[in-house]
């Protein structure tokens, strides 16, 4: 008898990210690494001021823990991308993403993308909220 069940739809999804004419899949991070990207999530949200600091020590433990070249959230995807000579901004853009797309969903990477990464003119957002240069009278 078959299982009512989806399994299928309950597990975790590849992250894909089309660039240009490539696209690169990441697979969900490991049971080792979903620890280690846990606290980088944690980290990225008190360096980013979203949530209050300082790090915990557990989660400063976690981080200290990963080695250089090791990464939770790309995984091998990281080396595609090194070898496929994407600059190291667009790679650690695409890491930030990851880090936040498995810790807390799609919804929220994508928010938080739009936010740091979008490009705006400065001084048109200063003067159309009235932030311009001049002291207030």
């Amino acid at each position: 008898m078959a299982s009512a069940a989806d399994f299928k739809a309950w597990a975790q999804q590849d992250l894909v990210i089309p660039l240009g004419d490539r696209t690169f899949t990441v697979r969900p991070p490991s049971v080792d690494d979903a620890g280690k990207l846990l606290a980088c999530a944690v980290r990225g949200e008190v360096v980013l001021g979203i949530v209050k600091g300082p790090i915990p020590d557990e989660v400063q433990e976690v981080l200290d823990s990963i080695e250089p070249g090791e990464h939770p959230a790309l995984g091998d995807t990281y080396q595609e991308m090194v070898d496929a000579k994407l600059s190291p901004v667009t790679i650690d853009r695409f890491a930030y993403y990851a880090i936040f797309y498995w810790a807390r969903g799609e919804e929220y990477a994508d928010r938080l993308a739009r936010i740091l990464f979008t490009p705006r003119d400065i001084a048109g957002d200063a003067s159309a909220e009235g932030g311009g240069d001049r002291p207030k009278d």
